[in-house]
């Protein structure tokens, strides 16, 4: 779209005020037709119905013939200094204008999409990080449960493992100490704690110290609970 200008040196012109408001409208109204048509002025004859909401007005075009502001010839009228005196848009600059125009629009969009495309690149290689920070870690600790300082060096397994809490708990006493010891034994420790995790499992074989009192072992502590008795005084 193309706009019709009106200098502001026509404000108090001699030229302009003497017009009529009939003559000032079709003036307007040719600045504004030439300029969305791109003919740099000229109106064709058959085109000089639309200057004025009543039509074509002869005493208002001759008004402006006879001012100067325009002249007339075989095929219409011309307005007279289109770019100069007027100070209206060539239709060269017009086209020059649209092209820059079209031209800043594309790198806009072109940076845009530029910028999209790093963006829409990060996020997958965020999600590609995420699904495997996730898929790694869920392995690991699905394989790792029970594993670590309470785990066998040989086996790496522990006695938390729920398989060998249900098979290989039958005694809460280590393999070095079948009857319980005295002396603080890790491995009795753990085996106890097994050895009670396995009768929580087995039904029927459920303990409850509060209730049926402690199942004390050798060294005076709890099989079932985490009872220890108090260091002599």
């Amino acid at each position: 779209m193309v706009d019709a200008r009106l200098p502001s040196e026509w404000l108090g012109s001699i030229r302009i005020d003497n017009l009529s408001d009939r003559a000032f409208r079709v003036l307007a109204g040719a600045l504004m037709w030439c300029n969305g048509q791109g003919t740099d002025g000229i109106v064709p004859l058959r085109y000089t119905k639309y200057l004025h909401p009543d039509g074509d007005d002869a005493a208002a075009f001759e008004e402006l013939e006879q001012a100067g502001l325009w002249r007339r010839d075989d095929e219409g009228f011309t307005l007279v200094g289109w770019s100069e005196n007027l100070r209206q848009s060539t239709a060269e600059e017009v086209q020059r204008y649209r092209e820059a125009s079209r031209r800043r629009q594309k790198a806009y969009r072109d940076r845009r999409r530029g910028i999209e495309v790093a963006e829409t690149s990060e996020i997958s290689r965020a999600s590609s990080v995420s699904g495997d920070v996730t898929h790694n870690a869920s392995r690991d600790v699905t394989a790792d449960v029970g594993s670590g300082s309470l785990g066998s060096a040989a086996t790496g397994k522990s006695a938390y493992v729920r398989r060998d809490v249900t098979h290989n708990a039958d005694s809460p006493f280590c393999r070095e100490h079948p009857t319980g010891t005295s002396e603080p034994c890790g491995a009795c420790a753990r085996a106890r704690t097994a050895f009670t995790a396995r009768q929580n499992t087995i039904p029927g074989l459920g303990w409850d110290c509060a209730v049926d009192g402690h199942k004390l072992v050798v060294d005076g502590t709890c099989a079932v609970c985490d009872y220890r008795p108090a260091p002599a005084a």
